[in-house]
């Protein structure tokens, strides 16, 4: 007799459904020397102890994923399960009944065995709905109904069961200026976002990077067992001058990358893309660029001068300029001294 496969995409989000581990204890990712980022930590503490429903926004790789997790440790469920629904796979109602509800037999039957959705398996726990604003207008109608009455049906079944979970969730989206233009449902937004944690982008924590690089550089060195592994002095004036659009998560690639790529016990530009040596903005070949290749870089110095004028125009003293830098401070007074700022 035949039984009907599920997609590819239902065996996925039945695998990510089994229950999870507690969340482990708040990661070093969210120690910070940022204000902004102080503040969103310190509201995350403050809404722990409660079961509030919790928006995280902020660009991807942010971190929103991370400080869900330590708003889980951080609560009185922090024992019961930490449970993930990325939104972008649930494409139409069968996917978010497969991933929420619960698959009975003859439902995406694959075989006879029950496998508990995650909705179910966050019993007691917390539910993370990441990039809840990625869901079409026809699953957002699905879940607010599921998170307003607290109730839900398995799938395949009669009867209803209640949810006990804390919901969290996250997007990078403006959810406000979607509702606005019809494409995020008002009744969902609001019942998602009784308590707003704004995470900000890499490039506006400059405090942070220097310990973030060295957090994330010894944990990769340790999973790809390098070793000791060291940043070559130019690579910290590269990551400082760079924009970083994909965050802390393109800052952990870019590191593994070099992890993988480097062979001694130093990282050197070699080892980094090329996209963390071009220059900001097209310029025209000076004495102050060199040419490698088709593309056209700015020297080290340069891009240490210019960066040292960009974090020393935001500062107020010369103490947060050297920190934002994450360099000693009589270091920067002779920099400064060096390229002629007052």
């Amino acid at each position: 007799m035949s039984t009907h496969r599920p997609t590819r995409a239902v065996r996925s989000l039945r695998t990510e459904s089994r229950p999870t581990q507690p969340a482990p204890e708040p990661s070093p990712l969210l120690e910070s020397a940022n204000p902004a980022m102080q503040r969103a930590i310190a509201t995350a503490r403050q809404v722990a102890p409660s079961d509030v429903a919790v928006l995280l926004t902020g660009e991807s790789g942010t971190g929103k994923n991370v400080l869900a997790s330590a708003i889980h440790a951080w609560s009185p469920r922090h024992e019961g399960p930490f449970v993930t629904i990325p939104c972008p796979t649930l494409a139409d109602h069968a996917l978010l009944e497969g991933a929420l509800l619960r698959d009975v037999k003859g439902a995406f039957s694959e075989s006879a065995t029950d496998i508990p959705g995650r909705l179910e398996s966050a019993q007691g726990g917390t539910l993370f709905l990441d990039e809840v604003g990625d869901l079409s207008l026809d699953v957002q109608a699905k879940l607010e109904r599921i998170l307003a009455e607290q109730l839900f049906e398995r799938t395949g079944a009669s009867g209803t069961l209640g949810v006990d979970a804390r919901t969290i969730t996250a997007t990078k989206h403006d959810l406000e200026a979607d509702v606005r233009a019809g494409r995020f449902r008002e009744d969902l937004f609001f019942g998602l976002n009784v308590v707003t944690i704004a995470l900000p982008p890499l490039r506006d924590r400059l405090e942070d990077l220097s310990a973030l690089t060295d957090h994330i550089l010894t944990r990769l060195a340790a999973r790809h067992g390098r070793g000791t592994l060291r940043l070559a002095p130019e690579i910290r004036h590269i990551f400082a001058a760079y924009n970083w659009p994909g965050n802390v998560r393109e800052l952990a690639n870019t590191l593994e990358r070099a992890v993988v790529l480097s062979r001694g016990e130093v990282i050197t530009t070699e080892h980094l893309p090329d996209r963390l040596l071009a220059p900001p903005t097209p310029v025209q070949h000076t004495p102050h660029t060199k040419r490698t290749g088709r593309v056209t870089s700015f020297s080290l110095k340069e891009l240490e001068r210019q960066q040292i004028a960009r974090v020393l125009a935001k500062s107020e003293t010369l103490e947060e300029a050297a920190a934002r830098l994450g360099i000693n401070p009589s270091t920067l007074w002779r920099k400064r001294k060096r390229y002629g700022y007052d």
